[in-house]
């Protein structure tokens, strides 16, 4: 009797030993696969966001780059009328304001379809806006220019005061914009890298208590059968 007690008592013991050991096994297994996919899931979240967070400063610094082409552009505009009675930097300061009108307007579409691919619909809107702003505008110094200039290849100070009046003032409208663009696209890029960075802390704070949370299970768990285990030997 006694010996089939002992022989009881083992195969009890052995049972909670392997019930505790695959236990075990088992949250282990839970703990690692979540974990790794958690890790993933975070890695992947945080490289997107700071791409795209990367990719709207980059905007940002495009559109500011179209503003200093806007200023370039109408300092060679000044030059033009400041200048312009002499035919070869006439042609040099138009030729250098053409250039930057160029730039300005290929970094506004460059911004325009930057933010419409990130999705942000309303700034790739005003970055077209601007754009075709600053077409019309640029169309209006040429004409401006052309209508008193004629066929005469340089410009009389008389001429330059003229051209000068029927424009004077209208770009400040349109660098504003472009400078506020540049503003807020720049806000929106520090809003999303630091709406990030409480997302990835929120998501580990989680992951490590959920960890915490299976160990201390486990723990339970394994106790609570070497317990049992231990009463069935001494019965």
């Amino acid at each position: 009797m006694a010996d089939n007690q002992r022989i009881h008592g083992k195969i009890e013991l052995r049972r909670a030993i392997a019930t505790s050991a695959f236990t075990m096994i088992a949250l282990v297994a839970v703990i690692g696969l979540f974990s790794l996919f958690s890790i993933w899931s975070i890695n992947r979240a945080w490289t997107t966001g700071t791409l795209e967070a990367a990719e709207l400063q980059n905007l940002s610094r495009a559109a500011l780059d179209s503003q200093v082409n806007f200023k370039v552009q109408i300092q060679e505009w000044k030059n033009v009328l400041l200048r312009g009675d002499q035919s070869s930097l006439l042609e040099k300061h138009l030729t250098s304001f053409r250039s930057s009108a160029q730039k300005t307007d290929e970094g506004l579409v460059r911004v325009s379809a930057g933010a419409a691919k990130l999705g942000f619909k309303d700034e790739a809107q005003r970055a077209l806006v601007l754009s075709n702003e600053h077409g019309v505008l640029t169309a209006r110094y040429e004409a401006a220019l052309a209508e008193e200039r004629g066929m005469s290849k340089t410009i009389t100070p008389d001429m330059a005061s003229l051209i000068d009046k029927s424009v004077r003032g209208v770009d400040r409208v349109l660098e504003s914009g472009i400078g506020k663009l540049s503003a807020d696209i720049a806000m929106i890029s520090d809003e999303r890298r630091n709406t990030l960075l409480i997302q990835m802390q929120d998501r580990y704070v989680k992951l490590r208590l959920f960890i915490l949370c299976v160990i201390g299970l486990s723990l339970v768990i394994t106790a609570y059968v070497l317990a049992s285990a231990l009463r069935a030997t001494r019965s």
